[in-house]
């Protein structure tokens, strides 16, 4: 009656009676759905709080933040380094787009120099708070989390046992520490997202797996390669689809970024090249594609290239010692090839050596491919072991069971395997690059007066100005003022005359070319430019 008063007609009143029960069960499916969600999302949160990676990695991701803070505070981080990575973050948090001051004139913004667009993501945590102890404690839980799809990963393949001393040998292998302890780095996202789509292929779930290593073009412009063995992985496995995107994908951002991007934003190539790889005494090359090409036309030369220096084949044994050579029996070891042999024949030393970050993405490529690896052998010994078991039952112990020998073989070469990384690791001369043994023996540290000092000093300079430092002070100042690569780029230059970073006589450089101590406290100097007064 009161919808007949409102205007309704009888015929309106029977289709809205009529449809009310459509309605409700509509209703109930949504109220359904939701509940649903929110029962897998209970799921979710108790499979982390008893998942023994995700505690492993927090605790980890907790150690290394305070070790990263630490270099942070006391000013031992560089300044290059450090200061380009939160330059480009800071572009993108309050300018909108990736600065690079510190490679100014030679670049426009870092896509001239990498490309890495995915350091966006970090640009809110500099709104919350503008320091650079931000973009330190984030890099240490983002390469700390790639420990949790390594866990499920190799759990995929063997016991939780063994899955959780695997996450134990991510956390604290030579990779994982150089990466944390040198500074900060374009590619801390990648392990995860590689952990993440190997995990996720190994489920089976090859679109999810695809977008997972896809991302990892917008990390570094080199994972182009990459990407192009995940696709190769992807066609053995039949998701030909998955490999046809994955496989033009990765050249097609590669060709993006070298032949579009560098000449626009950037320098030429050639000198791209020249700063990042050189190839030029090595393989004649002055291109990635003429190095390619030189290692085609002459393979033997190419091969000899990746051990022909004893640091080279150090780092060789650093990576795959540890794991017993074991990730060479599986095929997901090779989606790293490319990774470590443009490294090794490289002209430029720091790339051979595990002293920095640049093998930090083949982490967890290494340590899957030999939980893979050992499952294979164990495949074949199954075989074997039908073949001659009833032979040898008679002379075994009551009671054998060849399966239970074989995974408790398979926890203990685990155990030696972190035993052996930690080993190598700890080794004389070795350790002084092992960011987690250099920080827990005290060794990296500066003398309270010094810090002291050092903030004082920091303190007079004002804000918004370009300022140089020598490379162990960008830290103080990268958040308020500008860094620059040269003196006369800048209008102060703020140095420590005890340092080993600054040059010799380097106050008298100074004042030669029109600069005045404007304040001094001990072996710290502010100096000012004052030519054009």
């Amino acid at each position: 009656m009161d919808a007949y008063l409102a205007g309704d007609t009888l015929d309106d009143i029977e289709v809205a009676q009529s449809e009310e029960p459509g309605r409700r069960r509509q209703d109930v499916r949504r109220i359904r759905s939701a509940l649903g969600g929110l029962g897998r999302l209970g799921r979710l949160g108790r499979s982390a709080l008893t998942c023994p990676a995700v505690w492993l990695c927090l605790l980890a991701a907790l150690f290394y933040s305070t070790l990263a803070v630490d270099k942070v505070d006391q000013h031992i981080a560089g300044s290059f380094d450090f200061g380009v990575i939160f330059q480009v973050v800071h572009g993108w948090a309050f300018h909108g787009y990736p600065s690079e001051p510190l490679n100014a004139p030679v670049v426009s913004n870092e896509w001239g120099d990498h490309f890495a667009p995915i350091l966006i993501l970090l640009a809110p945590l500099l709104w919350i708070h503008d320091s650079p102890n931000m973009l330190a404690v984030a890099q240490a839980f983002i390469v700390c989390s790639a420990g949790v799809p390594i866990y499920y990963a190799v759990r995929r393949l063997h016991t939780p046992a063994v899955a959780t001393i695997a996450c134990v040998f991510y956390l604290t292998c030579i990779e994982v520490q150089n990466a944390i302890g040198f500074d900060i780095h374009e590619n801390m996202f990648e392990p995860l997202l590689i952990a993440i789509a190997i995990e996720r292929a190994l489920a089976r779930k090859w679109t999810t797996a695809s977008i997972a290593i896809s991302l990892t073009l917008l990390c570094y412009e080199d994972m182009g390669a990459v990407v192009l063995l995940f696709g190769l992985w992807a066609a053995r496995h039949r998701k030909w689809r998955h490999a046809a995107v994955l496989c033009l994908a990765g050249p097609a951002v590669m060709y993006l970024y070298t032949g579009v991007i560098v000449p626009d934003w950037g320098h030429d190539l050639a000198f791209w090249q020249a700063r990042h790889f050189d190839y030029q005494a090595s393989l004649h090359a002055s291109t990635m594609v003429q190095a390619l090409v030189h290692a085609v036309e002459h393979p033997r030369h190419f091969l000899q290239l990746l051990v022909d220096k004893p640091d080279k084949t150090d780092t060789w044994f650093m990576l795959l010692a540890p794991v017993g050579f074991l990730c060479l029996a599986s095929p997901i070891t090779y989606l790293g090839t490319t990774e470590v042999v443009l490294l090794m024949v490289s002209d430029n030393t720091t790339h051979w050596s595990t002293h920095y970050h640049f093998y930090l993405q083949v982490a967890p490529i290494i340590i899957i491919g030999a939980a893979d690896g050992l499952r294979r052998i164990g495949l074949l010994l199954r075989r074997l072991w039908r073949r001659i078991g009833p032979r040898l039952r008679s002379r075994l112990p009551d009671g054998f069971s060849a399966g239970k020998a074989w995974r408790v073989a398979v926890v203990v070469l685990a155990v030696l395997s972190v035993g052996s990384s930690i080993v190598l690791e700890a080794r004389p001369g070795r350790s002084a690059f092992s960011a987690a043994f250099f920080y827990l023996a005290g060794n990296d540290s500066r003398p309270a007066e010094l810090n002291r000092q050092i903030d004082n000093v920091a303190d007079h300079i004002p804000a918004n100005v370009n300022v140089y430092v020598t490379n162990d002070l960008g830290t103080a100042v990268v958040a308020k003022d500008t860094d620059v690569a040269q003196p006369r780029d800048a209008e102060y230059v703020f140095f420590d005359v005890g340092s080993t970073w600054t040059p010799p006589h380097f106050q008298q450089t100074l004042e030669q070319q029109g600069f005045r101590v404007v304040y001094r406290d001990g072996p710290v100097f502010l100096m000012k430019d004052s030519s054009g007064a």
